[in-house]
């Protein structure tokens, strides 16, 4: 059977995505940043890099990313942490270069910081700090920490959910669809491909690991590889964990900016990658 296949498959690397999960989060949790620099735009790439490597998601990543504005740093550059964390982080670098390949797990990798920069230096002249939000509420900060024990079963139900889901889904479409459906819809022409794979997202997509497996399944398919970052790189702005946590906190203006930003720029490093 394909899910019990896959599921053998991808457990040696999920057992140690956990444990890198754990150590990065534990390294983080509670751990204060200051991004002011001279130059806004040195700034923005600090941003940037710190939170390709920080294990937030959107909805911890905004709040955490608002305190910032206490030590000076411009809001600018809190749009590109809060754009890069969801996207990338060691853990999901690591099981991308497991299940995808060390050029998957790069490019994608620079695609997000890429990103996060255009993001950033596109908001200094679109957006302003939107004020008349309600500042940061506890719900949002780094978890209290746990002990140790309790901290590796939380990660493990949390992962291994969402994981079985993507291998069940995998399985499905592997039996279900024909490889020849997958190669014309997401393998053919560069520009179709992506927007269809943009719109798997909002169905599709769970978080920034779990969807590997997936990925892994109509890649073998045919899926091409521009389709498959742009899916990555889209898939976390379609979430609706991610659309509350923008509108709530940061306003419809910021919502809107994220979206129509983050359709435009997949788009765009999906076709291009599809030609590399």
């Amino acid at each position: 059977m394909y899910f019990v296949e896959l599921f053998l498959k991808v457990l040696p690397y999920l057992l140690l995505s956990i444990a890198l999960n754990i150590a990065v989060t534990r390294y983080f949790r509670g751990r204060k940043f200051n991004f002011s620099l001279q130059s806004q735009y040195e700034t923005i790439f600090l941003a940037a890099l710190v939170g390709l490597v920080s294990p937030l998601p959107t909805y911890a990543a905004i709040p955490i990313g608002l305190s910032f504005l206490t030590v000076g740093v411009p809001f600018s550059a809190i749009v590109a942490f809060i754009i890069a964390s969801p996207l990338m982080n060691p853990t999901v670098f690591f099981l991308t270069a497991t299940q995808l390949g060390m050029e998957m797990a790069v490019v994608r990798t620079l695609a997000a910081f890429v990103f996060a920069i255009v993001g950033g230096f596109i908001s200094i002249k679109v957006l302003q700090y939107p004020s008349q939000r309600n500042p940061p509420t506890e719900e949002g900060q780094p978890p209290i920490a746990r002990p140790l024990s309790k901290e590796i079963l939380g990660n493990a139900l949390y992962m291994l959910k969402f994981f079985s889901l993507a291998i069940l889904l995998s399985a499905a479409v592997r039996a279900l669809i024909a490889p020849e459906v997958i190669a014309r819809l997401l393998g053919g022409n560069a520009k179709v491909s992506t927007l269809v794979a943009i719109g798997m997202g909002v169905p599709f997509y769970t978080c920034g690991g779990s969807a590997i497996p997936f990925m892994q399944t109509l890649m073998e398919m045919g899926m091409s590889k521009g389709a498959t970052l742009a899916f990555f790189l889209a898939g976390p702005a379609t979430k609706l964990e991610t659309l509350y946590a923008y509108k709530t906190m940061l306003g419809t203006k910021v919502l809107v900016f994220f979206l129509v930003l983050t359709l435009v720029f997949s788009y765009i490093a999906g076709v291009l990658y599809s030609y590399v």
